[in-house]
């Protein structure tokens, strides 16, 4: 997520249009198509990072070595969670509270409903900054008795307050 990454830390930087472009395409090679691209990856709405788009960012912060505005361990800890949301929905499997950093509220519980597993994770943390970080997980069992489906995943991850706007994902996909 290197050009991607950068773009994202930058439009998070740089709140003006005109500037943004400017430095973009003093940087880049690629200039605004790097803006552009990272816009179709969904990366940005027009100049605003996305929830991945934010992680993208402070991915590239991180790598880079670079200074990024905003509470950065709450940042961070919102796209690892958005990286673990991610896999899962890939992978088509259950988002398990294994991928949940540290420091977090835990409450995982797990029920067996027709002998297929059924379980949420809700989590959710605080941070000095005034930044909060909470998830909304769930993998439920569709079906009715008799029947076999596959298991639905549904989740919603936040990011909000000691920010300048909340970043919310939401997804959801059929495990298996």
């Amino acid at each position: 997520m290197g050009v991607e990454g950068f773009v994202c830390w930058t439009a998070r930087t740089i709140e003006d249009r005109t500037e943004l472009r400017r430095v973009l395409t003093a940087q880049l090679p690629s200039g605004l198509g790097a803006l552009r691209d990272a816009r179709e990856a969904g990366l940005l709405d027009g100049t605003t990072p996305t929830a991945a788009g934010l992680a993208a960012a402070q991915e590239f912060a991180d790598r880079s070595g670079l200074p990024m505005a905003g509470p950065t361990d709450a940042i961070a800890d919102f796209g690892v969670l958005l990286e673990g949301l991610l896999a899962a929905e890939d992978e088509r499997r259950a988002f398990v509270a294994d991928a949940v950093p540290e420091g977090f509220d835990r409450v995982t519980p797990s029920i067996d409903r027709f002998d297929r597993e059924y379980h949420t994770v809700n989590v959710a943390r605080e941070y000095p900054s005034g930044a909060e970080v909470e998830l909304n997980y769930r993998s439920r069992d569709p079906s009715h008795p008799g029947e076999e489906k596959p298991n639905r995943s549904s989740a919603i991850l936040w990011l909000r307050g000691g920010t300048d706007r909340t970043y919310e994902h939401r997804a959801e996909w059929t495990e298996g």
